[in-house]
């Protein structure tokens, strides 16, 4: 801010506030994008979470469909383990499949099947399957939150005789005992107990296969163990995309990813994958779970009370079901919090509704005045009004009067227009004919006057026979023929577009289309002569020097050959408009 000051007062560098405005400017555009950008973001964020909601809902309401196929499968293997005649080994397998269905099932079924897995891997003296059977149980009391019997469980089993797999999935376990144990622990046993489980997570690493799903979750662990939760994303979003894992393994990967995001405070994900998990274990379901019960806290951190309630006691009626402490006690922790919250919502709107209800007291009080002082305004205004109304109706009918009389005067209006416009054609017309006839005339009397002059001369000079011969070389045929083009040229220029006209009354074959020197036809003349107004059969035969009957076999004909009705023709005729001008 100095240096553009600075260099705002120099005398050198003068286009400088121009730059100041232009980086204004551009600061001003950017922000606006970010805004946007932000907006857009933020929008994208919650589109996300409510979709994630939405499955999660609509697979709450088909839980029931889902315990049923649950329920029915534990039934079928049941039948198959009480079945007579079944050998020690396919009553270990089927206890270990019936276990491995109430293990996030039924906490009570689950610890009863691993006692009965363990019982038949003794009988079979396998040291496999007693290692698995000892494994299955501590897990059954690591559920309850027994973590010493859980201990003593596991560390009695005897690892030298072990498969490289079974050894791998021990360690595993006692990685997930050791860091159970050491988020319900204080110091210095947390520290020792988490130490404990890095050691025996990168013991099972050590052991599994590299791309099998042991191995990556193993891996998703220790990373977690190491704090090192941006890898460990990376790894289980990559173990999700590309593995397709199962329904169980996909649920214990959302929940862990949920997890991880809660920690890097990115709400939006973290809701989205427990949301995700949660799903998951409603479609298996799936009792011992923990999703729902962080997915609840996250939304109450939100705001969104009632959803993170009904949540909450999802979770609570799972963990009454699967009947374990622990988990119990996980929920029982969240749901009083939760429930407080809700129970603080649910004061704030009774302590709306009293405020409401007050105010629309005081208002119903001021209705019922109001009311009253209505209703004695109603009755002067009854008076008023029935006054009003029939002067109203007074005016009414002045009113429809009033049109009636400017319809008249409106329907005269056009009328004058019109016979205005017909005085103005007439007008014009008369004009051109008017100064044609004096034209015509004084030609004549010219004539008239030279040939007096010359008979005169003749007569003096006793030259009869040339009177005679002069008087037989006058030619009034031609005198009228030079009247008619005189006539069809003032006409033509008066209604240069009378012949186009015309002929638009007819077809195409019955048109007619006058000679290139621009004399009319007869027949079209007789309709020249109708359109000045000379519509007397008699005068017109007169002027064109024919016969009555030939100007009325003209017209006949004419009328005929037109499509239009001969009641309409001379009509139509009428309506072909002269050259307009403006005559004062």
């Amino acid at each position: 801010m100095y240096n553009l000051f600075y260099l705002k007062q120099s005398n050198h560098f003068p286009s400088i506030p121009l730059v100041s405005n232009s980086l204004n400017s551009m600061i001003k555009k950017t922000l606006l994008v970010l805004f946007i950008l932000i907006s857009i973001f933020i929008q994208a964020k919650e589109s996300k979470i409510n979709v994630a909601l939405k499955d999660l809902d609509a697979c709450i309401d088909k839980r029931s469909s889902f315990e049923e196929i649950k329920k029915q499968r534990i039934q079928n293997l049941e039948g198959r383990f009480f079945r007579a005649n079944v050998s020690l080994a396919n009553q270990y397998k089927l206890s270990e499949a019936l276990f491995n269905e109430y293990r996030s099932y039924k906490y009570d079924s689950a610890y009863t099947f691993a006692g009965r897995m363990l019982d038949y891997a003794e009988k079979i003296n396998d040291p496999n399957y007693i290692a698995e059977s000892k494994m299955n149980l501590a897990f059954s009391c690591v559920s309850a939150g027994l973590f010493k019997e859980a201990s003593e469980i596991s560390n009695s089993i005897d690892s030298t005789q072990l498969t490289i797999k079974c050894k791998a999935d021990l360690y595993a376990f006692l990685s997930t005992l050791n860091i159970d144990m050491a988020d319900f622990a204080t110091e210095p046993y947390s520290t020792r107990y988490r130490k404990n489980s890095l050691r025996y997570c990168r013991n099972s690493i050590a052991l599994y296969k590299k791309q099998s799903p042991e191995g990556i979750m193993a891996k998703i662990r220790e990373c977690q163990l190491e704090n090192n939760y941006p890898k460990a994303i990376i790894i289980a979003e990559q173990y999700i995309s590309a593995k397709h894992p199962g329904l169980h393994d996909y649920a214990i990967v959302a929940s862990t990813l949920g997890y991880f995001y809660q920690i890097r405070r990115d709400t939006t994900k973290a809701i989205v994958y427990f949301s995700a998990a949660a799903t998951a274990d409603l479609q298996m379901a799936t009792k011992e779970t923990s999703a729902v019960r962080q997915l609840a806290e996250l939304l109450y951190t939100r705001g969104d009370i009632q959803r993170a309630y009904s949540y909450a006691i999802l979770a609570l009626d799972d963990a009454n079901f699967y009947n374990a402490r622990q988990r119990k006690i996980e929920v029982g922790r969240v749901l009083p919090i939760i429930e407080a919250g809700r129970f603080e919502i649910i004061k704030q709107q009774k302590d709306k509704l009293l405020i409401y209800a007050g105010i629309i007291s005081i208002l119903f009080v001021l209705f019922m005045v109001s009311w009253l002082i209505i209703l004695k305004q109603k009755k002067r205004l009854n008076s008023a009004r029935l006054v009003i109304l029939k002067q109203n109706t007074d005016l009414l009918e002045s009113n429809d009067q009033l049109t009636e009389v400017q319809k008249k005067i409106s329907k005269q209006n056009m009328d004058l227009v019109q016979i205005n416009e017909r005085l103005k054609e007439v007008h014009r017309i008369k004009d051109e004919y008017i100064g044609y006839f004096f034209s015509t005339n004084s030609a004549y009397i010219d004539k008239t006057e030279d040939f007096r002059k010359m008979v005169v001369r003749k007569i003096r000079n006793r030259q009869f026979d040339e009177l005679l011969e002069l008087s037989a070389a006058t030619d009034l045929r031609k005198e009228r023929e030079d009247m008619f083009d005189l006539f069809d040229q003032i006409f033509m220029k008066l209604f240069p577009d009378f012949v186009v006209r015309y002929n638009q009354l007819f077809k195409e074959e019955d048109r007619i289309f006058i000679k290139p020197d621009g004399m009319l036809t007869p027949e079209i003349r007789i309709f020249a002569l109708i359109r000045l107004g000379i519509t007397e059969s008699e005068r017109i035969a007169q002027f064109l020097d024919f016969s009555l009957s030939t100007v009325k076999n003209y017209k006949t004909k004419a009328k005929n050959r037109s499509f239009i009705s001969n009641d309409l023709f001379e009509h139509k005729i009428m309506e072909i408009e002269s050259v307009k001008t403006d005559i004062q």
